[in-house]
């Protein structure tokens, strides 16, 4: 059986050897070119240059075998009806092949997929292929070809030349060309641009752009990125890749587009080879900026200090740091009061890069201001507990109790993001930000892996006798069950089989403190009749 080609992946790279500037590496067999010789006619200058710019653009060309386009058909649960599912769909996004038989991809290229199609650059023919792992907080996800279609004619591997990561963020003004299969044709399509800003930020987009985790380093580019797309390489004039297309700015903007850099991709593909992906490092605090003359007083913080002002702190998190803790550095990087650090010479960005861009078990050091005295801490970060989730097949399911036709479902963030939801999107919103208020931290739970009490919400009535003249309950967060608080659906569910015959249910709802009250008995003769009814 042919095998994939293999060449050498540059190694992950410790966190400061990122930050240097990009520099003109040697022909080495990391898929740098060797300097071009200039012919004996004409103008030596502008025939080395030209010899120079054929020979890049043929190494470029090389490169093009990695790419491959993405076909998904796709499927995606109703959170507000929660035992249906929605419309089939089909898209289409890219993606390109890397070291050990795998293909890179985004996330949401592939959410919710029930099929995958593969097609590679100049083959016609399509292989079925399979997801082994997803990273919603990256939204990057690695693609395989399905076990059953290596025996079936070609492999997919031959001609096949795996990309090379580049080991540095480009420098600002770095050429880039970004390929792939956006929309407008059937065919590859090559766009080329400079980088134009490297920044921290927020990858979640869409109504539940709030529950990230922090935000992430990112290069901004002004070549064009299209739907079809999302998943594509982006390479730098070496031939080696510097990130992967996954956003535009639409609107106003004009020539604003996103990539994931190579550091974000090499810590989800190290953490996949680890094992199961589990997420980036949650960020364990909130903080303000510390640029009042008057705040700076009262925290005792020098003048010829900076730093930021932390209002709020989990006690789920290893590291320790407090409210009212003025951070000052991070892994030694002076923290400014506006919250920037120096990623490189003359270029500031969020902290929050250096919490999230770290592989899991990977030590922090913070230096803080408590109470005048500087202390230092240091632990290795993880998640922590949530009592929004956030993703669906990661930290939430579409699950649901219906007792005596009341629809329990427990609050997250795909209820926000789901297509039904318009006609109830303020309430679902009013009920998430109050939520959110108090959710950080946690209010159960017990450190990463902990328990946290689930967030249940009555979202509808379904019509039956027994619970005639309840109306306009909906929308309602539960407090109690005959006196006892349930800390998730599955304990909701025992509690109501508990209540013995002849009993009633008594449910306290949050804000305003409605009450439901139902038999008990005539509830469970009741429910075969109300699934049936509803086609449930």
């Amino acid at each position: 059986r042919a095998r994939p080609v293999r060449t050498r992946v540059t190694p992950l790279l410790p966190m400061p050897d990122l930050f240097s500037s990009t520099s003109s590496p040697e022909a080495d067999g990391t898929g740098a070119l060797p300097p071009a010789k200039a012919r004996k006619v004409g103008s030596p200058s502008i025939v080395r240059g030209a010899d120079a710019a054929l020979l890049a653009a043929a190494a470029m060309k090389a490169r093009w075998s990695s790419l491959v386009l993405v076909e998904v058909t796709s499927t995606s649960p109703d959170y507000i009806k929660p035992w249906k599912m929605h419309s089939q769909r089909s898209c289409k996004g890219s993606g390109f092949v890397i070291e050990g038989g795998r293909i890179l991809t985004n996330y949401h290229v592939v959410q919710d997929a029930i099929d995958v199609r593969l097609r590679k650059h100049g083959v016609s023919r399509r292989w079925r292929g399979t997801v082994l792992a997803r990273g919603p907080d990256v939204d990057l996800a690695l693609l395989a070809v399905h076990e059953d279609e290596e025996g079936r004619g070609d492999s997919f591997w031959n001609g096949v030349t795996p990309a090379v990561w580049c080991s540095t963020l480009p420098a600002l003004q770095s050429a880039v060309h970004v390929i792939g299969f956006p929309t407008g044709g059937t065919t590859i399509s090559v766009t080329q641009g400079v980088v134009s800003r490297v920044d921290c930020k927020n990858y979640r987009v869409g109504s539940s752009a709030f529950a990230n985790s922090g935000g992430l380093l990112v290069l901004q580019i002004d070549a064009a990125i299209n739907a079809g797309n999302s998943g594509g390489p982006a390479f730098c004039s070496d031939g080696s890749v510097v990130g992967v297309a996954f956003q535009s700015l639409g609107g106003a903007a004009d020539g604003i587009g996103y990539l994931i850099p190579t550091q974000v991709c090499l810590n989800f593909l190290a953490a996949v080879a680890g094992g199961e992906y589990k997420g980036i490092s949650d960020v364990p605090f909130l903080a303000r900026e510390l640029r009042n003359a008057s705040l700076r007083r009262r925290h005792r913080v020098p003048d010829d200090v900076t730093g930021v002002l932390v209002t709020r702190a989990s006690s789920h998190s290893a590291l320790g740091v407090r409210v009212d803790d003025v951070v000052l550095s991070i892994d030694g990087k002076k923290v400014g009061d506006d919250g920037s650090v120096e990623l490189r010479e003359s270029e500031l960005v969020s902290y929050e890069f250096l919490l999230t861009g770290k592989q899991r078990g990977e030590p922090t050091s913070v230096l803080v201001l408590r109470g005048g005295e500087r202390v230092q801490l240091c632990a290795p970060l993880s998640q922590l507990p949530r009592r929004l989730p956030r993703n669906h097949g990661f930290d939430c399911f579409p699950h649901y109790v219906i007792i005596g036709g009341l629809v329990f479902v427990r609050l997250c963030c795909p209820m926000l993001e789901d297509k039904r939801s318009k006609g109830h999107h303020s309430a679902i919103y009013d009920l998430v930000n109050y939520q959110i208020a108090r959710s950080f931290p946690p209010a159960d739970g017990g450190g990463e892996g902990g328990e946290v009490a689930e967030i249940l919400l009555l979202t509808e009535i379904l019509a039956a006798p027994l619970n005639y003249g309840y109306t306009c309950h909906a929308w309602r967060v539960l407090d109690t069950l005959n006196g006892q608080r349930p800390k998730s659906l599955r304990a909701l569910h025992q509690m109501y089989r508990a209540v013995p015959d002849g009993a009633f249910l008594e449910f306290v709802f949050s804000h305003g403190g409605d009450q439901i009250v139902l038999d008990a008995t005539e509830c469970r003769q009741s429910e075969p009749d109300i699934l049936q009814l509803h086609a449930i």
